[in-house]
């Protein structure tokens, strides 16, 4: 995706800065694959097909429930990490219901919690990087929370330094506190939070400097477009715990430029710019665009336009591999801002299909390709096919393999006509190189092993299937030495 700049070009790989230039090719944020968050490969995972969210909170809530009445650590950590084998990906969501569970229940219950993650913790099933995402969520959501439960934030907080006493997450942590979630604990007194209330008092001082100090920057940036001097305060003020509160302002500041699409531009500039000299990281981006989703039902009463906005931004910021599609994903799958913030990204993810493809969920990857060969066989466009193909590129060999396959069944599956389509397309791919030789024998494989059930549905597929494999060895592009799998 090439977007325009403020004067109306499209960026190349080289961007021009001053009188030099700024070296795009070299490593972006996206393409760091571990942050603070986590893997990029555990950020993009799904619940299995035979899962919904509903269906894990509610095993989960059913556990926490039957352990507060029990309170035996061990077997409640044995049926958690039963659920977390089957849904790997989803160990954040688990640790959202858990505190929230907490904030609801006495000193006891909270105690009983702390001992769950960590019991969690020590059994491999919940590592810092889960619970890092289980915070951002209940600190993106703690003045929803804080309606129905009025003592949440303090218990947020107290649950807070009671998983860094158990070491359970690090106490770096706490400069990721919103300021108001931290002003709403610090009101409440020095008795409420005997164990960390000095030290929120002091982030709390050095987050409100921060933020005073930045925002004066980036005012004279609007004006100067320095990144230099922005760069420099930056590294003067050497705060860089904060740097998120940077990233969300200047996004902010942008939507209420006198031209927000120069605006936008200005500031994507400068991440560029302040990225690749190393001075603002994949974790400060990634928080940056976290509390700006939070914060979109707020930003749209002075700004009508902010949801639209932030979508042209996060659609930039994926183009120029400042954030990665799983991370999107992520904050997706933890509905972080809501309603809205569902709509901002889908809406970007939608935009950016050639970075969004490639980093399907199996489920998604399904769905993607099942679309494309329907598609292909109402309008025969080759081209357009492999055009898709591309996208979803580089293949593992087992979704090439069930890409194949599914050509083949699903031609199976209609007609003599929708068959002949199928085969000039999988010659077409084999011939172009967009699938190899191994990938197609896979495929193969697969149709075989997969017979039993598809003729239940096919009661002639053996046949055809036999046709696939005389006609692709006649075109060249399956080997004549290829047989039947033993185990098919």
């Amino acid at each position: 995706l090439k977007h325009q700049t403020s004067s109306g070009g499209p960026r190349g790989p080289w961007v021009q800065q001053g009188c030099g230039f700024l070296d795009m090719s070299s490593e972006r944020p996206a393409r760091v694959r571990t942050s603070k968050f986590g893997k990029d490969e555990e950020l993009a995972g799904e619940l299995p097909p035979t899962w919904t969210l509903q269906k894990f909170q509610t095993e989960v809530t059913s556990a926490l429930n039957e352990y507060f009445l029990a309170k035996i650590v061990d077997e409640a950590v044995v049926r958690m990490r039963a659920l977390l084998a089957e849904c790997p990906g989803f160990a954040d969501e688990l640790g959202v219901l858990a505190i929230r569970t907490a904030l609801d229940r006495d000193e006891a219950g909270q105690k009983a919690v702390l001992d769950l993650l960590s019991g969690l913790q020590k059994s491999g099933s919940l590592d810092s990087a889960a619970l890092v995402r289980t915070f951002e969520k209940l600190f993106c959501t703690w003045e929803d929370i804080a309606i129905d439960s009025p003592k949440a934030p303090v218990v947020l907080l107290i649950m807070l330094f009671g998983c860094i006493s158990c070491d359970v997450v690090h106490r770096d942590l706490l400069t990721k506190l919103p300021e108001n979630l931290m002003n709403t604990g610090l009101a409440k007194g020095k008795s409420t939070l005997p164990q960390g209330h000095e030290m929120l008092m002091d982030v709390a001082a050095e987050l409100k400097e921060f933020k005073f100090q930045t925002s004066a920057a980036l005012e004279d940036y609007f004006s100067t477009a320095s990144v230099e001097t922005v760069a420099r305060r930056l590294n003067e003020l050497g705060q860089r715990q904060y740097q998120h509160e940077f990233v969300k302002k200047a996004i902010v500041m942008s939507f209420s430029q006198q031209d927000p699409i120069a605006g936008r531009e200005s500031v994507l500039l400068l991440f560029q710019h302040l990225s690749t000299a190393s001075e603002l990281s994949k974790d400060d981006l990634q928080w940056g665009i976290t509390r700006l989703l939070s914060q979109l039902s707020d930003l749209e009463l002075d700004c009508p336009r902010a949801s639209d906005l932030t979508i042209e931004f996060l659609t930039c910021m994926v183009a120029d591999e400042l954030v990665s599609v799983p991370f999107l994903r992520r904050c997706r799958i933890l509905r972080i801002g809501g309603a809205g913030g569902l709509l901002v990204l889908d809406a970007a993810q939608r935009r950016t299909p050639e970075y969004s493809k490639k980093e399907l969920g199996t489920v998604q990857f399904k769905r993607e390709i099942g679309t494309m060969i329907l598609e292909y066989f109402n309008s025969s466009d080759q081209v357009e096919f492999t055009r898709c193909v591309r996208d979803l590129a580089p293949l593992s060999q087992e979704r090439g393999a069930e890409l194949v396959r599914k050509v083949m069944h699903l031609a199976m599956e209609r007609s003599g006509n929708e068959c002949e389509q199928a085969l000039k397309l999988l010659v077409s791919l084999s011939r172009n190189e967009e699938i190899s030789e191994e990938i197609l024998e896979l495929g193969f494989d697969d149709l075989y092993r997969r017979m039993p059930d598809l003729i239940l549905d096919v009661p002639d597929g053996d046949e055809m299937a036999k046709a696939f494999v005389v006609e692709a060895q006649k075109a060249g592009v399956l080997r004549d030495t290829w047989s039947i799998p033993e185990n098919a």
